[in-house]
């Protein structure tokens, strides 16, 4: 079984287990469709994000629902930076009282966001990893997963060489919201560790089934 744990496209394939994300319109109907729920920082409403934040709680608790995000905090993104904190302790605090897994958006924010995640006790997922390693180092540190997605199919020394050096039993892979094969990026993970697509494969699924054993 291959899993991508974060994609926003949803296509079916009876190998691949994949975590649908929605950051909207949470009272969709889901078909069973296994999904992950949060205020993305760059949807907040300053002037409504309780009713934002009611209406994600609402839902979040269903059985499909496997994690609470994406969210974080994005230096990148126009939305006020004491807006951005307030959504982010809110879905901290979420996933904590639902026990369930956080899968996290973090741009230009590392240290920020590591601050806020000091006491969680939930799985946490930094998802579309890109950064060098010195960057993400504290977040495998502190034990957190990372998820890689197409930044593993570019030539960027930089973000294969942190690859390379991540802890499979730290890492998952995703295709976000790129219109590509999540085997594409097995295989290349594959290459990039110098080791085979099975043993990829065997080691996401711990890794899976470690963070989503509820």
């Amino acid at each position: 079984m291959y899993y991508n744990v974060h994609t926003h496209p949803h296509s079916e394939s009876d190998d691949v287990f994949l975590i649908e994300n929605l950051y909207k319109h949470f009272d969709l109907e889901t078909d069973g469709r296994k999904l992950s729920m949060g205020l993305h920082p760059w949807y907040l409403d300053k002037d409504n994000l309780s009713m934002q934040f009611d209406d994600l709680a609402a839902y979040a608790g269903k059985a499909e629902v496997l994690a609470i995000g994406e969210c974080g905090l994005d230096k990148l993104s126009s939305t006020d930076w004491g807006l951005q904190l307030k959504a982010f302790q809110l879905q901290i605090k979420l996933a904590g009282d639902l026990n369930k897994p956080l899968i996290i958006h973090c741009v230009k924010a590392f240290n920020e966001v590591l601050a806020e995640l000091k006491s969680v006790k939930v799985p946490v997922i930094f998802h579309g990893i890109n950064n060098k390693l010195s960057i993400v180092q504290p977040v495998i540190d502190a034990g957190f997963y990372l998820s890689f997605g197409k930044s593993l199919l570019g030539g960027n020394a930089a973000i294969l060489n942190t690859f390379k050096k991540t802890p499979l039993e730290q890492v998952f892979l995703e295709t976000d919201d790129a219109d590509i094969n999540i085997r594409e990026i097995y295989k290349s993970a594959a290459e990039i560790k110098e080791i085979s697509e099975k043993e990829i494969v065997l080691q996401l699924e711990k890794n899976f089934l470690n963070v989503f054993h509820n």
